[in-house]
């Protein structure tokens, strides 16, 4: 008993290490590369103020730019259909690779692109790559519930993201079905000081586990995501006119809601405390892939 107390305190140790290290290692005084700035979305012109109606070019390029963030900043599955069981509890380092899918005129924003010039027809090229790092704390309940905890970084930024979420496997226990489960999460970006912005996420989640030589075991999992982003910004300066008619004027952009859907596809091997996942995601603007390395107890 004495000897799992320290191995669980050591385990402990390692995860809260490497999301540090991952997470303050590269910080700078300087924002990063995938920081952004909704006010250079605005024209600047004055006969057309930036975020008035919805066929404003600009309020399409910010509709655009917190559809792709919210995508990349929520977060991947990397848990099976089955819970932990009443007194189970996981903790987890994750890390997400995610690749946006096209060019547009609304990655003007970000920093990367500041000094660039677009292309002929108004685009500006997408970063290379976003990757993420997440500690994800999960803890099961009575009756097939669990709840579970997240802080996510976006590498190369100031941007975090937390959240927190409830889960119910409906089906755990029946020997004859697979493992079903839905799951409800909500989570809010944190660095952003122009942006506000919510996720409201449901998933639903269809796994099996295979027991290899008592051992190990291996549970192979997959599912749909509905994702819904509720964004706006505050109000944010933009300088309108030219020469000495340049005036400063504040300007919103009002509140936009969105719906984005997602498929997820996984696999996760668990060694007495130790659990190492893999999981791919599908979505309309992004294509990501993870992995997990984790501590279940």
């Amino acid at each position: 008993m004495e000897r799992n107390i320290v191995l669980m305190r050591r385990i402990w140790i390692a995860m809260f290490a490497v999301f540090a290290f991952a997470v303050f290692a590269p910080t700078q005084a300087s924002a990063g590369d995938i920081d952004f700035r909704l006010s250079r979305l605005c024209t600047g012109d004055a006969s057309a103020p930036c975020g008035i109606n919805n066929s404003d070019p600009a309020v399409k390029d910010f509709r655009s730019l917190a559809r792709v963030y919210a995508s990349l900043l929520a977060p991947m599955h990397f848990q099976p259909a089955s819970t932990l069981g009443q007194a189970g509890f996981e903790i987890a380092v994750e890390s997400k690779m995610s690749f946006v899918l096209e060019d547009a005129s609304y990655w003007r924003a970000i920093n990367k692109n500041v000094n660039q010039t677009p292309s002929d027809d108004g685009k500006y090229s997408a970063p290379d790559l976003f990757a993420t790092v997440q500690l994800h704390v999960r803890k099961g309940l009575p009756f097939s519930f669990e709840l579970e905890g997240i802080v996510n970084w976006l590498a190369n930024s100031e941007l975090f993201y937390v959240g927190a979420g409830l889960r119910w496997a409906f089906t755990e226990g029946w020997w004859f079905m697979p493992d079903i489960s839905v799951r409800a999460h909500v989570g809010t970006l944190i660095g952003a000081p122009d942006l506000s912005f919510i996720n409201v996420n449901a998933d639903l989640a269809l796994s099996y586990t295979f027991g290899l030589g008592g051992l190990v075991s291996l549970t192979p999992y997959g599912g749909f995501s509905f994702l819904t982003n509720f964004s706006s910004s505050r109000p944010i300066v933009v300088f309108v006119g030219e020469g000495n008619d340049t005036a400063a004027k504040e300007a919103v952009f009002r509140r936009q809601t969105q719906y984005m859907y997602r498929g997820f596809a996984g696999l996760e091997l668990k060694a007495d405390y130790f659990v190492l996942g893999l999981e791919g995601e599908f979505g309309a603007d992004a294509l990501s892939a993870g992995v997990k390395i984790g501590a279940n107890f």
